[in-house]
């Protein structure tokens, strides 16, 4: 889905992470708030889990992308001047094949919704995604195991479907043999 991850000073950036890195440029937030803001972003399609978000931020925070201060008690996330810099590099990257494939999907998404009336739109869109693009996304969130057991079941996936290609190439070098 994302393409080949983005790594800072030779670490990887995961999804979920740039999420993080998005939600601050709004300003400083304490843990709660960002997976509150990443919830509400992606409601009914991925729920990021508490216990992967702090973990996430402390390592942005290692890195030198994020900077934590303690304010009434809370320990409040901000974007370092770097990582702001390093965010933005990152986005414009990303806007050359994002803004083709969100108009793309978006046009997709309206045929898929014509004729729809708002409430069945809406249990739609909370339907699990079955694709593998949040599972990526969601991958961050598992433990070392959980994430093997997973990644396992991708590879089946894709197996499945090289299979199919395999079959599909043979169907048609016979054709062209023939033809």
């Amino acid at each position: 889905m994302f393409g080949k991850m983005p790594n800072y000073k030779g670490n990887r950036i995961s999804p979920s992470q740039i999420t993080m890195l998005v939600i601050l440029r709004k300003g400083p937030m304490y843990g709660y708030e960002v997976l509150k803001s990443m919830r509400e972003t992606f409601e009914g399609i991925w729920e990021p889990q508490t216990g992967a978000v702090y973990p996430a931020l402390k390592r942005l925070e290692e890195q030198g992308l994020i900077q934590s201060e303690v304010r009434e008690e809370k320990e409040y996330y901000s974007l370092t001047e770097e990582g702001d810099a390093w965010l933005k590099v990152q986005l414009d990257k990303m806007s050359q094949f994002l803004q083709p494939a969100a108009r793309y999907f978006e046009f997709m998404n309206e045929a898929a919704n014509e004729g729809r009336d708002p409430e069945e739109r809406k249990a739609f869109a909370r339907q699990p995604v079955e694709g593998m693009g949040m599972m990526f996304m969601q991958l961050d969130e598992l433990s070392p195991g959980e994430r093997l057991k997973h990644m396992r079941r991708m590879r089946e996936m894709l197996a499945t479907k090289v299979e199919h290609l395999d079959e599909e190439i043979k169907r048609l070098e016979k054709e062209s043999m023939e033809g």
